[in-house]
C-alpha cells in the first residue's frame, strides 16, 4: 500500500465536497489532466482507499431519531456466531471487537425508544450474549469521516 500524496488527498477532498462531479470537473478542481484524475481515482478504488460513493444518509431525516451504543459481554469462544447473529439485525450499523469492559461494541439506530427496546430484546435473545449495557446518545456534537481527517476538512 503506497502512501497518499497531495494529489490523492485533493481528489478525495473534491469528491467529498462534490460526490456527483464529472471527471472533467474533478480534474479541473484538482488541477490535473483528466487522464491523471481518472487514473488516480481508479487506483484509489483498486487499492480499496475509496470504498464507495454513498449516498450519505442522515439517520434523523430518514426517521431514525434514536442513536444508541451497546456494549456486550459474550460467552467465550462465541465471537463468530454472535457477530453473525448481530449482523442479521438491520438496525445495528457497526459491530466492533473491543478491549476493556465488554467484548463487542455496537452502534444502533432506531425510530423510537420503543423500537430501540425491541432491537435490544433481539440482542438479548442471542444465546451467547451474557450481559449488555446500553447508552443513548442525546446529541451528536461531532461527526467526522476518514475523508475529512485525510483532507483536513
Amino acid at each position: 500500500m503506497r502512501e497518499l500524496d497531495a494529489t490523492d488527498l485533493r481528489l478525495i477532498a473534491a469528491l467529498r465536497r462534490h460526490p456527483r462531479a464529472s471527471m472533467a470537473e474533478l480534474a479541473r478542481t484538482v488541477d490535473v489532466a483528466r487522464g491523471t484524475a481518472y487514473a488516480r481515482l481508479e487506483r484509489l478504488e483498486a487499492d480499496g482507499v475509496i470504498s464507495g460513493y454513498g449516498p450519505d444518509v442522515d439517520p434523523t431525516r430518514a426517521g431514525l431519531d434514536v442513536l444508541a451504543f451497546c456494549t456486550l459481554e459474550i460467552r467465550q469462544g462465541s465471537h463468530e456466531a454472535t457477530t453473525a447473529a448481530l449482523a442479521a439485525i438491520p438496525q445495528i450499523l457497526e459491530i466492533h471487537t473491543v478491549t476493556g469492559t465488554g467484548d463487542l461494541h455496537c452502534r444502533i439506530v432506531a425510530r423510537t425508544n420503543d423500537h430501540l427496546h425491541a432491537v435490544l430484546q433481539q440482542i438479548a435473545a442471542i444465546a451467547d450474549v451474557e450481559r449488555s449495557q446500553t447508552q443513548l446518545a442525546l446529541s451528536t456534537v461531532l461527526h467526522r469521516t476518514v475523508a475529512d481527517i485525510l483532507t483536513g476538512a
